[in-house]
């Protein structure tokens, strides 16, 4: 493959960079005619370990089966490997694909059938070996039926494993399961269709739900009825396979994690020790940063005033977009079916002020497609500057009075001319976000009428709102998805009919044709088609409303001066600034 040739130049020059770094000319040695001697720096050099110090959001679980929220997500990455990686190549000043359990990047013939090859001796930190027999192990724990793990459909929706999801319904035995070990090192994985190479890379790269489950402790914590593990769910649960090691866990307040000393990849990632605090306010991790206790910090709202002209403050795409989730079946609230109303509030709002007058750098996003997802991984063209994705999409913020207005008289009236109600839910404790709210109350309230519209605001844990989002019990509500850098189209699953975690209503069954055309049907290996189809899923998100998406959080983010990053500022797809690649100098 062609990554293999990029694979080793990379680690050809991380072990040229190392023995730069490890060797020069001293006093009293030799200089061969015609170089010039090298004066040894006799400044003091800091020994002591590279400490990363990060703040976020509190942490449910270790587990990568059951892991939801996004900061599950970072620190479980931390603790354990994959198969593949993820890395930046400073040479080719991308993204790239390395392998990290396994010997190489997988090999097929048929771009059907999948092998991945092991590395010899690979292990837990306490020693227990890994073999593909404990991949197999942990996808079977993965798929289970009676544990129901929400993390399950990967193997469907990412790739289409043979029987994946048939397996995880109880139709089917494992034998049936594209999935097998073949001996200790090599592991076989069998998908219903032809799959580009990309797709396959990305669901087993990092340490995510494609990641081995430590067998001994999994069992441990299973229950009677084997319906649950406790497996990661407390520190002396917690194993690692991978570059880092959980060695404090005090939930709700910090993590620490060490560098295992025979990590694969411990000479690409630069830290020895990553602190991580729970702290949930943003201003309070700015003030920790100017107190010297944080190496970075993001910076929005009013914060970015005194930062605008900062060199340390670099900028971030994210391939999250945020909005209000519309409760589109209520019962309780049954206006909100009226597509009329969806229309009204999804044009009616200028998301400006929000973005600009609220969070001061985030872009507004009158779609459902983040500017970050590719479509053309190897060019790396983005679908955002797609023909296609032009077509469809409203021009500017979105934001068009007139508009929004007529459809609002129409919902109005479908009401029987009585004032609409809408609660909007916020998460409490985050002050940009119930500005938002507020902003959108005044504009809404300001543009309809007063005494047509009444919104009112509510604050919710991020927790306890994503459960009433899931449950039905809300009227509109905070909240994001986010999206696959190198694949849109399966991260369009959330939107579909089946997907089990909805914070939405939506429900299509051509949106749901395409999304099975492109992720594993006949568009797959059409790359024009498979974007025309990308562009009209969007476009009936955009005439549905199931969400009214506001802003992508692309956020400011300032770095302390002892981090010195190797993209050199430059935001990279699926890898933000390499953080854990940077030099950390004291």
């Amino acid at each position: 493959m062609k990554t293999s040739k990029k694979i080793l130049l990379l680690v050809l020059v991380v072990v040229m960079t190392m023995s730069v770094f490890a060797t020069g000319c001293g006093k009293g040695e030799d200089v061969k005619e015609g170089e010039k001697p090298v004066v040894k720096d006799e400044t003091p050099k800091a020994t002591g370990p590279k400490v990363l110090r990060l703040a976020g959001m509190p942490a449910a679980t270790f587990n990568p089966h059951t892991s939801e929220s996004a900061e599950d997500s970072v620190l479980i990455s931390y603790i354990y490997g994959g198969l593949l990686e993820l890395v930046y190549n400073p040479d080719e000043e991308k993204a790239e694909f390395i392998p990290n359990h396994a010997e190489a990047l997988p090999e097929t013939e048929d771009n059907k059938v999948w092998t991945f090859t092991l590395k010899d001796g690979l292990k837990w930190t306490d020693g227990t070996p890994i073999t593909a027999e404990d991949y197999e192990y942990s996808y079977k724990m993965l798929l289970d039926h009676n544990l129901a793990n929400r993390n399950a459909f990967i193997l469907w929706d990412s790739v289409p494993v043979v029987n994946a999801e048939e397996y995880f319904k109880g139709e089917v035995e494992w034998e049936e399961v594209g999935i097998k070990a073949l001996d200790e090192k090599t592991l076989e994985i069998t998908l219903d269709t032809e799959m580009p190479e990309i797709d396959v890379l990305t669901t087993f790269a990092g340490g995510g739900a494609t990641s081995p489950v430590h067998k001994e402790l999994y069992e441990a914590g299973m229950n009677e009825d084997r319906t649950e593990t406790d497996y990661a769910t407390t520190l002396e649960k917690v194993p690692s396979c991978g570059t880092y090691k959980l060695t404090e866990w005090i939930r709700d307040q910090n993590r620490v994690f060490e560098k295992n000393e025979d990590a694969i990849l411990g000479d690409i990632y630069k830290p020895d020790r990553i602190e991580s605090r729970v702290i949930t306010e943003s201003a309070t991790r700015l003030q920790l940063f100017e107190n010297g206790e944080l190496d970075t910090a993001t910076v929005s709202g009013s914060e970015y005033d005194k930062y605008q002209e900062d060199p340390r403050v670099v900028f971030q795409e994210r391939n999250t977009v945020w909005g209000f989730f519309v409760n589109s079946t209520s019962e309780k609230n049954p206006i909100l079916q009226n597509n009329d109303l969806r229309k009204a509030l999804f044009y009616g709002i200028d998301r400006d002020k929000i973005t600009k007058g609220v969070f001061k750098v985030y872009e507004s996003t009158p779609y459902y497609i983040s500017s970050i997802p590719m479509v053309d991984y190897e060019n790396g063209t983005k679908y955002c500057d797609t023909e296609e994705a032009k077509a469809i999409r409203p021009e500017g913020s979105g934001f068009d009075p007139e508009l929004a207005k007529e459809y609002f008289e129409k919902a109005y009236e479908a009401n029987g001319n009585k004032k609409i109600e809408i609660e909007i839910i916020y998460f409490e404790a985050q002050e940009t976000m119930k500005r938002m709210t507020e902003v959108a109350e005044e504009e809404y309230e300001g543009l309809f009428g007063s005494d047509k519209l009444d919104i009112k605001l509510r604050a919710m844990p991020p927790q306890a709102a994503y459960d009433a989002y899931r449950d039905g019990n809300f009227d509109m509500g905070i909240g994001a998805y986010t999206q696959d850098a190198f694949n849109p189209w399966g991260s369009m699953f959330v939107w579909t009919t089946d997907f089990p975690n909805k914070s939405h209503r939506f429900a299509n069954e051509e949106f749901d044709k395409l999304y099975e055309r492109t992720t594993r049907g006949d568009l797959l290996l059409d790359p024009k088609g498979r974007i025309e189809a990308l562009a009209k899923m969007e476009e009936m998100l955009i005439d549905y409303v199931p969400q009214v998406p506001i802003f992508q959080n692309n956020n400011a983010q300032v770095f302390a001066d002892r981090i010195k990053l190797i993209t050199n500022g430059k935001f990279i797809p699926g890898l933000g600034f390499a953080e854990l690649q940077a030099d950390i100098v004291d």
